[in-house]
């Protein structure tokens, strides 16, 4: 287990590896992190591409998540979806102490309805909660023999009792839900190849995370977004350079590099020519 010390923050972090789980639930425990923070940080929680169960063990202060303020206290449960974004939070007792669970293969539902704000809940039950999380900290620390398995039969039992005590429902993590949000970005990307597109600008218009959208499309396509796109403008710039005159400069405009430099090197890395080569070898054709 590794640990880092920044001004007022201390972290721990375990990644659970991929370990031969006898289990009809394909959910499972990715990470698990740890903080103490005596001071207010700033965004020191990430959105990695999971679900996230987050418990405050002790202390009070307020979730920031966008625009929202959510105040969360010694006991509170915070759910996060796979595609939200990441949060950081404010102290407002002399320290907190926050354990995040991320959890693979999940998506939480309320009312079958996917909901995207941060989910509390202060359900009176948060002893039973504690003492399945409190349990997979120690399977953390102690290591013993099939320690990983048993990370994840307790946190199955957490989300048995988070599912009996709420009208929040844990499903495996829906692929056809992951499968249409991949065809929705490569949609937008067939469409608006010419502009210009980073991961930050795609995630803001598709309100998905960017670790979420890149490990999700990754998946579906074996390839990132961003190359799917240069690809897809290598394509495009095939159709122009066989049926026009235009310059190789005036090309790269229309399909969206920033430059021509930028795209005769993209070209060449796929097709193994220069754009002016592949222009001749194609009039030598015909």
């Amino acid at each position: 287990m590794e640990q880092t010390k920044e001004k007022d923050m201390t972290q721990f972090r375990h990644t659970i590896q991929q370990h031969h789980l006898h289990m009809k639930s394909p959910v499972r425990l990715s990470h698990i992190n740890l903080y103490h923070c005596d001071s207010s940080p700033s965004d020191i929680f990430p959105g990695y591409p999971y679900a996230k169960i987050i418990f405050v063990q002790q202390g009070h202060g307020q979730l920031i998540y966008g625009d929202s303020r959510l105040g969360v206290q010694t006991g509170t449960l915070v759910l996060m979806n796979p595609e939200r974004q990441r949060f950081s939070l404010q102290i407002d007792s002399d320290s907190v102490d926050v354990v995040i669970l991320g959890v693979e293969n999940t998506g939480f539902t309320r009312d079958g309805q996917t909901f995207i704000q941060p989910y509390l809940i202060h359900s009176g039950q948060e002893h039973n909660y504690a003492f399945f999380i409190n349990k997979i900290i120690d399977e953390i620390h102690t290591k013993a023999p099939s320690f990983e398995d048993a990370c994840n039969h307790y946190l199955e039992l957490l989300l048995i009792s988070m599912q009996r005590d709420t009208e929040i429902t844990c499903n495996s993590f829906i692929e056809d839900k992951s499968n249409q949000d991949c065809q929705n970005i490569k949609e937008y990307l067939d469409e608006h190849f010419s502009e210009n597109i980073t991961l930050d600008t795609l995630s803001e218009k598709r309100g998905m995370n960017k670790y979420y959208l890149v490990h999700s499309f990754t998946k579906q396509y074996l390839r990132s977004p961003i190359s799917y796109l240069n690809e897809k403008r290598i394509d495009e710039s095939k159709k122009l350079l066989e049926n026009t005159d235009y310059s190789i400069a005036k090309i790269a405009q229309l399909i969206g590099f920033s430059s021509q430099s930028y795209f005769s090197q993209a070209f060449k890395k796929k097709t193994l020519m220069t754009p002016n080569e592949y222009r001749h070898s194609v009039k030598r054709r015909f």
